[in-house]
């Protein structure tokens, strides 16, 4: 079993784990609806080092990761980043990324934990096969030699601000910077304003041998550690997939809600396919509310008793303090009078619209 450079740290704070990909990964420290509130009302922090990280450099990376994904980041500013997905011939997804431009030619693409290896692997494949194409793309995986920490929630930016003398408001969303840390000399350090829980957030990246130092730090501005339960219900009511859930390699992006990230302009890897969809879609992801039970992963979505789809995602959710979740449907079935099989009995829910939860700005 793989563990983060910070597992001892976890152990020390109680912490409760899991096998999550084959990753030691704290599950919660105190519970997950504490730390979920934590998180929605003040700050909290996660250590997501399971993560992989690439870096793509060369004069024809932009237009090689332009051809690996279906998005756009041709002519994406320095310092900014762009979500996106890696698709297989077939349209389905490998992955779904984050692709930080951090200096010309030179760019960073956070992979998920169970796909570290798949994806690199598939890379080199892509430029391999198109090497008379893309004549100068290098890729590395650095994901071992770097620990990732999440810091989310309204306070974030208060809190973050005693670290550095960097003027943490300023980095815009989705954009990222080298940052120097108060006494603390890392090799590799950056700050990225992204995350998974719906919330304003930053993710900071930097060297394993540092990542124990600034994990205290951060405990000592009485930010309170977080694990991956309150990470899953805290994206699940930002309506963000999960990979292994809602994206998997048997699913495309269009049945997903995601046609607004595809970049139809370019020739990318799984297009001629997703074109095909594009016009004969037979499936789509909603989202809902139990009136009774919770419904949990492949939980079967019925009309009396024809079963139509199933769950991709279902917990109860500590803001609403009601069950949700995503299911997958065919694309033909009307949302009224759907019901859910929980524990063999067929409970009704309530398709919505909107995302379960948007965050307040003031």
């Amino acid at each position: 079993m793989k563990k983060t450079c910070l597992y001892n740290e976890h152990e020390k704070l109680g912490a409760k784990f899991i096998n999550f990909h084959e990753w030691l990964m704290p599950i919660q420290y105190t519970s997950i609806i504490n730390e979920h509130n934590s998180v929605r009302e003040n700050v909290g922090m996660f250590d997501i080092s399971h993560m992989g990280t690439f870096i793509i450099s060369g004069k024809d990376a932009e237009h090689f990761i332009n051809y690996v994904t279906l998005g756009n980041i041709i002519n994406l500013p320095i310092g900014k980043a762009k979500y996106s997905m890696i698709l297989n011939m077939h349209g389905g997804i490998k992955d779904d990324i984050i692709v930080y431009k951090y200096k010309t030619q030179e760019y960073m693409v956070v992979v998920n934990s169970g796909n570290i290896s798949k994806v690199f692997t598939w890379l080199h494949e892509q430029y391999n096969y198109n090497k008379h194409i893309y004549t100068d793309v290098r890729i590395y995986n650095i994901s071992n030699m770097i620990c990732l920490i999440s810091i989310q929630g309204p306070l974030c930016i208060d809190k973050l601000q005693f670290l550095t003398k960097t003027n943490i408001k300023k980095i815009k969303y989705f954009s990222i910077v080298d940052i120097q840390l108060n006494n603390l000399n890392s090799t590799f350090c950056k700050i990225a304003r992204t995350g998974y829980t719906g919330e304003d957030g930053f993710e900071i990246f930097i060297s394993n041998k540092n990542a124990i130092q600034l994990w205290r730090k951060l405990l000592k501005l009485s930010i309170p550690p977080c694990g991956l339960g309150s990470r899953n219900t805290l994206r699940l009511e930002s309506c963000m997939p999960l990979y292994g859930n809602e994206l998997h390699e048997n699913i495309d992006p269009i049945s997903l809600g995601f046609n607004s990230i595809i970049n139809w302009d370019a020739t990318f890897v799984g297009k001629d396919t997703l074109l095909n969809i594009k016009n004969n879609c037979s499936r789509k992801l909603i989202k809902f509310e139990c009136v009774l039970g919770i419904a949990r992963e492949m939980d079967k979505v019925c009309i009396q008793d024809t079963i139509v789809g199933y769950v991709t995602s279902g917990a109860f959710s500590p803001t609403l303090k009601k069950a949700i979740g995503l299911a997958l449907i065919n694309v033909d079935v009307i949302s009224n009078n759907l019901t859910i099989k929980i524990h063999g009995r067929n409970r009704p829910i309530k398709v919505i619209d909107n995302k379960f939860y948007i965050k307040c700005t003031k």
